[in-house]
């Protein structure tokens, strides 16, 4: 952040300097998150937060300045910092990360999508990070009530603001983007994900469809020309250049020869003339799409081909994205729990059923939230999906998990194969008796917690 005064950031805020020195400065700021406080900061009170684990860590790091409301009591706030009162500080947190946008300029990159979007950015972020400073998306923090952090953390050295642009309700992308307007953005594909609270699969179309509409003027978009419901976005309305990227549909960028490889995913980028062979190291058909998404931005920007090969074969996946992990028995667990959809799940099941030797691939699924009127088809799909997987063995928990565990067997799985369960200490039990051999792929959403299996059976 830019460098700021206390008594400008009152008069900014619309506050009350109530104690400290007006010229003394700051350039860094925190909003409610007490366990990253430091002392060259302002801290923003939050209410959603305990105000004692609040003032502890105030008391302990002594920061330049906190902004409270003027209920708070304020008597064992360390001498040394700062008071400003202010009546909303959620608010005034975004009045001073707006006054910063003010003061800079970095190209602006929207990535948004059902699935795939986290992914996508960090293959971006991997390509680009060598050639620019950039301020990005942080773990899932992607809706339109967390922009402000990242504004607010933009300096004059900074030349890319790469935002994941992810949504809750519509309007959620289309507020982010009337802010930063993006130059360059990318929707990876229109799934299931958010259908249940949104209000049905049209309404999915609508919320991706605010990206098209907030691309600056002469900016560039990439869609997904495989993808089925992509096809519904209404792109004329696009004030940017709409560009396609795929495998089997006509498009500007393309992937040929795509193949699994001994550490990932292998195959050949076509754009236009030139063709350059890629790697990426995890697997999986829809992180080729993936890849594919980040070259069409990252070529876009100036990046060579070079650029991009060496920036694909370094990146990392996101956290509880297709992990891989030893337990201490030797099976190979693969944590990809941080979230369920179904067409993020039934991608998985094609990864472990083209990586797990014959027969000794386990699925643990469980239940996918957020779907609405579509929880039961989509539960059933999956099952369908996974009595064709060449699975040893399924194992479901949750409500919803056993509809996918019914599935299957309506679909031609073995029944003495299919194990349901509600609780994480039985899952622990029946898998602890699987054969070292065993590849065991985890996918819930978050609710499910299902990182908590990978984690006991690793201890």
């Amino acid at each position: 952040m830019r460098t700021i005064s206390l008594e400008t950031m009152a008069r900014l805020l619309k506050g009350v300097l109530k104690r400290g020195y007006p010229q003394k400065t700051l350039n860094a700021i925190n909003f409610g998150k007490p366990k990253y406080l430091h002392a060259s900061q302002a801290y923003f009170y939050s209410r959603s937060l305990d105000w004692n684990k609040q003032l502890s860590a105030i008391m302990q790091q002594k920061p330049v300045a906190v902004i409270l409301p003027p209920n708070i009591a304020t008597a064992y706030i360390p001498k040394s910092t700062a008071i400003i009162q202010v009546q909303d500080t959620y608010q005034s947190f975004w009045k001073i990360a707006l006054w910063n946008w003010g003061y800079v300029s970095p190209i602006v990159v929207g990535i948004t999508g059902s699935a795939g979007k986290s992914t996508t950015t960090e293959m971006v972020s991997s390509i680009l990070k060598h050639r620019y400073n950039m301020v990005k998306t942080q773990g899932n923090l992607n809706t339109y009530s967390f922009l402000p952090s990242y504004l607010s953390r933009l300096t004059p050295k900074h030349q890319v603001l790469l935002l994941e642009m992810g949504m809750k309700s519509l309007n959620n992308i289309g507020k982010q983007c009337a802010i930063v307007k993006p130059q360059y953005g990318a929707i990876t594909n229109i799934g299931e994900a958010h259908s249940g609270s949104l209000g049905g699969l049209d309404l999915v179309v609508k919320a991706k469809q605010e990206l098209a509409d907030g691309i600056k003027a002469g900016g560039i978009l990439w869609v997904n020309a495989d993808d089925t419901r992509s096809r519904k976005l209404n792109l004329k309305r696009c004030k940017g250049t709409i560009k396609k990227f795929g495998i089997y549909n006509q498009a500007n960028i393309r992937a040929h020869r795509v193949r699994y490889s001994a550490k990932g995913m292998t195959f050949d980028l076509h754009v236009g003339t030139q063709k350059e062979s890629m790697f990426i190291p995890t697997y999986g058909i829809h992180n080729v799409y993936n890849a594919l998404a980040a070259c069409g931005i990252t070529l876009s920007m100036g990046s060579t081909l070079s650029d991009i090969k060496k920036g694909l074969a370094s990146f990392q996946m996101p956290h509880m994205r297709l992990q891989f992990f030893k337990d201490r028995s030797g099976r190979t667990l693969i944590n990809d729990a941080w979230n369920a959809n179904p067409t993020a799940m039934n991608a998985g099941l094609d990864v472990l059923k083209a990586i797990a030797p014959t027969q000794q691939g386990v699925a643990v699924l469980g239940d996918m939230q957020e779907l609405g009127d579509y929880t039961t088809t989509a539960h059933y799909l999956v099952g369908k999906h996974a009595a064709k997987a060449g699975l040893k063995q399924l194992v479901t928990i949750g409500k919803y998990g056993r509809l996918i565990a019914t599935s299957a067997i309506q679909n031609g799985m073995k029944k003495e194969r299919v194990f349901s369960y509600y609780r994480h200490d039985q899952v622990i039990q029946h898998l602890r008796k699987l054969s070292a051999q065993s590849v065991v792929y985890f996918k819930a959403s978050r609710s499910l917690y299902l990182e908590k299996i990978v984690q006991a059976l690793r201890s």
